[in-house]
């Protein structure tokens, strides 16, 4: 579905395209007004990519800090799998140790049960039996003695073995459990993990539609313009049927505290539609208010809005050689009022298609453009 204000542009461009053209001495008056129809057009397509573009700008950086932020989280996973691995191979290593102690215990139960049934259950004597075969009294008690001995140490070395396995058991919870949280927080660095990367995939699809929200409004810009520019041909056309008037020549710089081309005449990239496009003429930078004077003695053939280009004066230096002033902030001279070279025309500004406060000096020799900076030395 298109967006509202697209189809409010394309009614608007629609409205425009349909205008009859009149044909008496007023045309240049009714051409005027219907390029001031086209101004709104385009001034309205003009805030609208500023929008985009800043919509196109905030996503970008939000991909990469996004792209930042997903990179940390990778390296934490990495950092916790490696940590769950450690752990759990530490429990495995525990958990041997543990069926190793086991089995040690059992083998010496068992060494035990079949010494205490070899000396109480099997053969022809007891342990009685072997304590009173003594000779004599003394006997009688080292016998006792050993036999006791035997018991105790018996007995110590199950209590030493059943204490080791009970460390080692001990030692194997603990293990589990240091195991058990790394998986936690590994399972929480895949979800941490996999939110940045939902967002990143919705942030790449919002600047999708951003695009292709500016290739529509370029789209409607370019068919804009190219109406522009068939009613510059008609009102140059008009211009050329003038009569009388100062006729003179171009030597005069129009800023003549500022000289700086911040981009000459010729193909560049356009810095608003940035596509690749014939620059009709020199832009020189100057604060907002700087006053700007005629190039050369003329008649103004043209004071006021001029589409893109904004509030513009056009002065006819005769022999087919014009000059242009756009983007004033303000005007100072109305049409046909004659022009010496240094009479102010207006004020620099930044109005029409404009990144910022500059003059662009424009002159035309039979309303071709041709590069300004040749008549100035």
């Amino acid at each position: 579905m298109r967006n509202p204000w697209l189809i409010a542009l394309s009614i608007s461009f629609t409205l425009v395209s349909s205008m009859v053209v009149p044909a008496k001495a007023n045309e240049l008056d009714d051409f005027m007004a219907k390029q001031s129809e086209i101004e709104k057009a385009q001034n309205k397509a003009k805030s609208q990519i500023k929008d985009l573009q800043f919509t196109e700008e905030q996503t970008k950086q939000n991909l990469k800090e996004l792209a930042s932020q997903i990179s940390v989280a990778k390296i934490a996973l990495s950092q916790k799998d490696s940590a769950y691995l450690e752990a759990k191979v530490s429990v495995e290593a525990a958990e041997k140790e543990l069926l190793a102690k086991q089995k040690d215990l059992e083998n010496r139960q068992d060494a035990l049960r079949k010494r205490v049934r070899g000396i109480y259950e099997e053969g022809n004597f007891s342990y009685l039996d072997i304590l009173f075969q003594a000779e004599n009294l003394s006997e009688f008690i080292t016998k006792f003695e050993y036999f006791e001995m035997l018991i105790q140490n018996d007995q110590k070395l199950l209590e030493s073995i059943k204490a080791e396995k009970d460390k080692v058991l001990q030692k194997t919870e603990e293990l589990k459990e240091k195991r058990d949280l790394a998986e936690k927080t590994r399972q929480e660095a895949i979800a941490a993990k996999g939110v940045l990367e939902s967002k990143k995939q919705e942030e790449q699809n919002s600047l999708a539609k951003v695009t292709q929200a500016q290739n529509e409004l370029f789209t409607q810009i370019n068919k804009l313009e190219k109406d522009s520019k068939a009613l510059e041909q008609k009102i140059r056309q008009l211009q050329a049927g003038r009569t009388g008037g100062v006729v003179g020549s171009i030597s005069y710089w129009p800023l003549p505290k500022y000289h700086s081309i911040s981009s000459p005449y010729g193909w560049r990239t356009h810095p608003i539609t940035k596509t690749k496009r014939l620059h009709t003429g020199a832009d020189i930078p100057a604060p907002s208010g700087t006053p700007i004077y005629a190039a050369g003695a003329g008649t103004v053939i043209y004071s006021g809005w001029y589409g893109a280009y904004g509030n513009t004066i056009i002065v006819d230096h005769g022999k087919g050689l014009s000059s242009m002033y756009p983007h004033q902030s303000k005007i100072a001279a109305s049409n046909g009022q004659n022009l010496n070279a240094g009479d102010l025309v207006g004020y620099v500004g930044s109005t029409g298609w404009s990144t910022g406060p500059h003059l662009h000096l424009e002159v035309r020799v039979n309303g071709n453009p041709t590069d300004p900076l040749a008549y100035f030395r």
